[in-house]
């Protein structure tokens, strides 16, 4: 039997924290404690224990240093101990030079299950399988055909007046080129108009957003995409910058701050009519 961890007694939240590492893969403080409810000050310290007692697996991003936490095999048999289910399996690799980039994601993940506990937004769906997400498509180049995969990092679904909507997520930290980046989304326009998110997730209203790590590049991944898209796609894609997601402001994610691939084109929001679950307008 796994036992927990000693010294100082558990907090009644310990179940969440390690529930919320399981859901999420890895997290930061920062992004634990408003899951919790906790000031991060308080998280911390659990963390660290957790991880002196081979709970928790402490991750450092290699260019920034970021630090995250993952639950490992120990820490799984430990909350299946506390809530009295199976253990949920962990142990995927994790490459701490992508790990801004899982982060980053994950801050999207967090901001909209804060949305959601609020009463902001009603999130229907969150899915970040790359076996679920993954598909393909042929792009006509000058006189030759090319197969363009399209793998987003995550997709949420989100429920509207009308019926759900998506919003495909690609996060780019500026480390793919401008003309891979053209080429992916020439592949997500003529997805698109072969009717891709219908056949290959049962969604009309579907639009592809780029979370970029800087306005600087957030510019330049706007123009790609109104080249390799042309004018008939440009609502189809949309952009922002990493700020926008804040776990201690959520709401960030519903004010105008997005752009489409539309030249001059002052912000806007991206979720002006969702759902909430009492039926008003989130914002």
């Amino acid at each position: 039997m796994t036992q927990p961890p000693l010294l100082a007694p558990d907090p009644p939240w310990l179940p969440e924290l390690l529930g919320a590492l399981a859901e999420h893969d890895c997290l930061a403080v920062h992004q634990l404690a408003p899951l919790l409810g906790r000031l991060p000050e308080d998280v911390a310290p659990i963390l660290d224990r957790l991880a002196r007692d081979r709970h928790v697996q402490v991750l450092e991003a290699a260019a920034t240093r970021s630090k995250a936490y993952a639950l490992n095999v120990r820490g799984a048999r430990l909350l299946a101990e506390l809530t009295g289910e199976e253990p949920v399996p962990v142990g995927r690799t994790r490459s701490t030079a992508i790990l801004d980039h899982e982060l980053v994601k994950n801050d999207l993940a967090v901001v909209l299950q804060l949305l959601d506990a609020m009463g902001r937004i009603e999130l229907l769906r969150w899915e970040t399988s790359r076996d679920v997400l993954a598909d393909a498509v042929h792009v006509i180049r000058g006189k030759r055909t090319e197969r363009v995969a399209l793998v987003a990092d995550g997709l949420a679904v989100i429920a509207t007046p009308t019926g759900p909507t998506a919003l495909l997520v690609e996060i780019d930290m500026g480390t793919v080129s401008l003309s891979r980046m053209t080429t992916k989304y020439a592949g997500y326009a003529a997805w698109w108009k072969a009717k891709g998110p219908e056949r290959r997730f049962g969604l009309r209203s579907l639009r592809v957003l780029t979370i970029a790590k800087h306005e600087a590049r957030m510019v330049r991944l706007r123009a790609a995409a109104a080249e390799a898209a042309g004018t008939e796609a440009h609502g189809l894609f949309w952009f922002a910058t990493a700020d926008v997601l804040d776990a201690d402001a959520p709401e960030k994610l519903l004010a105008p701050r997005f752009w489409t691939a539309k030249p001059d084109m002052d912000s806007t929001s991206i979720l002006p009519n969702v759902a909430t679950p009492d039926g008003a307008p989130a914002a």
